[in-house]
C-alpha cells in the first residue's frame, strides 16, 4: 500500500515537473545522501556537471548505483521513516554574483521590462534558483527533474528533465546495459560533456551577450518531448536513438514557454542519434563519438510555405586523467558540430536570402583540478557560417561568425565526505571571464551602432550552491 502510494507521488512529481526553458541541471546533494558517495565520486571537481566514469555509469543506470535497489521507495513499514527517506531525494540549487562587461550593456540595444533597470555595468544578479527531484521511482526507473526560477524574467518554468528505465543482461558473453529515456532537451540524457546540453561553460552570467547564430539542435530545449532507447555493450560501445516532437502549445504555455503559438514547431518526429566508443586505460579514459539530429520545422509555426530541413551532425572526443592518489584531474573535451539547412519555407517567406545555409560550431575545453577542490578551465570556441543578408542583416559582411574564449577559476571546499555540511550542502566559488575577438560577423562595429566584439567581454564572479 505504502509502496503504491510512493509510486503515485513520484509519478505525479514527474508530471508536475513537466508543467513548470531548460537551463542546465547539475550535481545535487540528494544523490550523495542516497548513495553515501562524496560528490567527487561522480563529478570532476566535486561539483557538476563534469562526470567521472562512475558518474556516467550512475546516470545510465537510471540514477542508481545498483539496479533493483530503489532509494526513493524504501521497503520500510515505518511510514514516517519512509517519508523521510523519500524527501531526501529533493534538492535545491542557485547561483549568482557580480558581472562586469567591457562596454555599456545598453549601447545599441533597446532594453525593456526588467532589463530596463540595468546599469551600464557592474550588475548584481541572482541568475537562477532551482528545485530538483533526483533518484529512483521504482527498482529500475529513476529520474532527474528540475523546476527553475529565472531572476531576469522573474518566473518559474520547467527545466532539464530526464526519466529513464534501465536494466542489464548479457550479449555475446559480455555485459549489456540497456534502457529507455524520456526527456525534454536533445542531449540532456547524454553522459559526456561534449554535447550541447552539458558542454562548458556550465553556468554563465545572465547578462553575457551570446552570438545570434546557433545550430538548431541547441534551440529545442523545453519546447519538445522525446522518448528513445539506448544501450552500452561491454562498457565500450554506446548507441542511442531518440525521437522528438513539439509539445502542444497549451502545454508549452503551462510549462512557462511564452509565445508558443508563434514559435518554431517540428513537423513530425525528429530523430536524434548518439554513438560512442569509450575505454579506461588505468588512470586514463578516452571517448570518441558522434551525435546529430534530422529535423523538419515550420518557422514561426507558419504552415502554408512548407518546412525547413536541418541536418545537424557532430564528432566529439574526451580525454580524462586521474592520478593514482586522486589529487590531480585533467579533462579535455572537444566537439565539432556542422549544420546543413534547407531553408525552403524561410526563403519563400523572404526571411532568408539563400535557400540553403551552413553553420559550423567548434568548441573545446581543458580543465585541471587539484584535490577536486581547486580548478582552472580554459575553453576556446568559434562559430562560422554562410553569409545571408536576411538572416544576418546587421554586420556588413552578413556573416554569423563569432570567435572567443572563456577562462574560469573555481574553488569547491565542501565536496568531500569530511566537509562541512556533507551531504546536505555544496558550494562553489568562481571567477569567469569571457572574451570575444569576433561577434556576429565582425570584430568592430558589428551592429552598426559602434559596438565592438570586445565590448561584450564579461567578468562574472560569484557563488554556486546546492543543498
Amino acid at each position: 500500500m505504502l509502496s503504491t502510494a510512493y509510486r503515485f507521488v513520484a509519478a505525479a512529481l514527474f508530471t508536475a515537473s513537466v508543467f513548470y526553458s531548460p537551463a542546465d541541471a547539475y550535481a545535487i546533494p540528494a544523490f550523495a545522501r542516497q548513495t553515501g558517495a562524496q560528490c567527487a565520486t561522480c563529478h570532476v571537481g566535486s561539483f557538476g556537471p563534469q562526470l567521472t566514469s562512475f558518474g556516467r555509469t550512475f546516470k545510465l543506470n537510471a540514477y542508481m548505483t545498483n539496479l533493483g535497489q530503489a532509494f526513493a521507495i524504501p521497503p520500510s513499514p515505518d511510514q514516517k521513516q519512509a517519508v523521510q527517506q523519500y524527501l531526501q531525494n529533493f534538492s535545491a540549487m542557485g547561483f549568482g554574483g557580480i558581472e562586469h562587461t567591457n562596454g555599456d550593456l545598453r549601447k545599441g540595444v533597446e532594453l525593456t521590462g526588467n532589463e530596463a533597470r540595468l546599469n551600464a555595468n557592474d550588475n548584481v544578479t541572482v541568475d537562477q534558483l532551482s528545485i530538483f527531484y533526483g533518484g529512483a521511482v521504482s527498482s529500475n526507473v529513476g529520474m532527474l527533474a528540475q523546476a527553475t526560477y529565472s531572476q531576469p524574467d522573474e518566473h518559474f518554468s520547467w527545466d532539464n528533465t530526464d526519466i529513464r528505465y534501465a536494466n542489464t543482461t548479457k550479449l555475446g558473453g559480455k555485459s549489456l546495459l540497456y534502457g529507455v529515456t524520456a526527456n525534454n532537451n536533445p542531449s540532456v540524457q547524454d553522459v559526456w560533456n561534449t554535447t550541447p546540453a552539458w558542454s562548458f561553460p556550465y553556468l554563465s552570467s545572465t547578462f553575457l551577450q551570446t552570438p545570434t547564430a546557433s545550430p538548431y539542435i541547441t534551440t529545442l530545449g523545453g519546447t519538445v518531448g522525446g522518448a528513445g532507447v539506448y544501450a552500452m555493450w561491454n562498457d565500450w560501445l554506446y548507441a542511442e536513438l531518440t525521437g522528438y516532437t513539439t509539445i502542444p502549445n497549451r502545454a508549452q504555455l503551462t510549462l512557462g514557454e511564452s509565445g508558443a503559438a508563434q514559435s518554431d514547431h517540428l513537423s513530425g518526429v525528429a530523430p536524434y542519434w548518439r554513438v560512442v566508443l569509450q575505454h579506461d586505460f588505468g588512470p586514463h579514459y578516452v571517448e570518441f563519438g558522434t551525435y546529430g539530429m534530422s529535423a523538419d520545422r515550420y518557422p514561426g509555426n507558419l504552415r502554408g510555405l512548407g518546412t525547413d530541413h536541418f541536418l545537424d551532425y557532430a564528432i566529439d572526443a574526451t580525454y580524462q586523467f586521474t592520478s593514482s592518489n586522486g589529487k590531480h584531474n585533467i579533462s579535455v573535451y572537444g566537439s565539432a558540430l556542422r549544420e546543413h539547412a534547407n531553408l525552403n519555407a524561410t526563403y519563400a517567406s523572404g526571411a532568408s536570402a539563400n535557400p540553403t545555409d551552413n553553420l559550423t560550431n567548434i568548441h573545446a575545453d581543458v580543465s585541471y583540478y587539484y584535490n577536486n577542490t581547486y580548478g582552472l578551465t580554459f575553453s576556446p570556441f568559434t562559430i562560422t557560417g554562410t553569409a545571408d543578408s536576411m538572416l544576418y542583416a546587421n554586420p556588413s559582411n552578413n556573416k554569423p561568425d563569432s570567435t572567443g574564449w572563456t577562462l574560469q577559476a573555481d574553488f569547491t571546499p565542501f565536496g568531500s565526505s569530511d566537509s562541512y555540511g556533507y551531504p546536505n550542502l555544496n558550494v562553489r566559488f568562481f571567477v569567469q571571464y569571457t572574451a570575444y575577438s569576433k561577434f556576429n560577423g565582425l570584430s568592430d562595429n558589428y551592429d552598426g551602432t559602434g559596438r565592438n566584439a570586445s565590448d561584450n567581454n564579461t567578468l562574472f564572479t560569484g557563488m554556486w550552491f546546492a543543498f
